[in-house]
């Protein structure tokens, strides 16, 4: 079998396709916007910190990539939930030691992940490739690159589209009247902050747990990593009383905190 796919996208779902396709003996070409974050400083996109749960980690073992993977997770065997008064009670995902979910780094996690599909020897990822055009008819596709600002027309039979929520391969399926698609946006958005080691140098709170404030209408997270930080991210409205809308400057944030996490604060000087 030595068919070529072509794949819009090197994100986590993209690499990790393509090395399932490659294990089933075809050829893939990934075009990916971004430059290869593997050498270059540049952000994972959205680089919230991932739980992988059994079934990610079924995918990854599908794949014979799991052995690779595992050094770079640290298990999580409940939620910690943290009360408005400092309290905390572990809630656990199972009754067994070995009923957890993994937290992972979402950019350490996509850079194995390419690496790893690169190493079938069967898909090569083209780096500052954006997809601007998809042509379902005469079976080509419009790529610009990032850098030069050039544009080239490919000839692709065979596309998968793995390009997120701003698909180009969908917007040209909704084009052609192949695909009807509804957009909501979310009312709720996110920013992502840093709970530093303890002083010693270790971690601040229970390392094996995913941390969570609930706060009704919006709460904050917080995922252990390798190197002893914290990933926290405060999911928060967009508009309304109490939003991103009105909690604006510094001060406002304090207050948040103080008023909402106050035991997170105690624990987040550079907020």
């Amino acid at each position: 079998m030595g068919e070529k796919i072509t794949q819009i996208g090197a994100g986590l779902a993209g690499p990790l396709l393509a090395t399932s396709l490659a294990r089933l003996g075809y050829h893939v070409d990934i075009y990916e916007r971004r430059p290869d974050m593997r050498k270059e400083s540049i952000g994972a996109g959205r680089s919230i910190n991932l739980a992988l749960s059994a079934r990610g980690i079924h995918a990854l073992k599908e794949v014979k990539i799991y052995d690779q993977i595992k050094p770079f997770t640290i298990p999580m065997k409940g939620r910690m939930i943290h009360d408005i008064d400092g309290s905390t009670h572990l809630q656990p995902y199972g009754q067994r030691k070995t009923e957890v979910i993994c937290s992972i780094s979402r950019e350490q996690l996509n850079k194995q992940l390419m690496t790893l599909a690169e190493e079938t020897g069967k898909v090569k990822i083209h780096f500052n490739k954006k997809c601007t055009h998809v042509d379902l008819d005469k079976e080509t596709i419009t790529f610009q690159d990032t850098k030069s600002g050039r544009t080239n027309v490919f000839h692709a039979s065979l596309v998968i589209g793995v390009d997120g929520s701003a698909s180009a391969v969908r917007d040209a399926m909704v084009e052609s009247g192949k695909l009807n698609c509804t957009y909501e946006p979310l009312e709720h958005g996110y920013k992502e902050l840093t709970l530093p080691p303890g002083r010693d140098g270790n971690f601040s709170m229970e390392p094996n747990a995913l941390h969570i404030w609930p706060r009704g209408q919006f709460m904050l997270i917080a995922l252990p990593n390798l190197n002893k930080a914290f990933t926290c991210t405060l999911f928060f409205p967009m508009e309304g009383p109490l939003s991103f809308e009105t909690v604006v400057a510094s001060d406002d944030v304090i207050k948040l905190f103080e008023d909402q996490f106050p035991d997170a604060l105690g624990m987040m000087p550079g907020v």
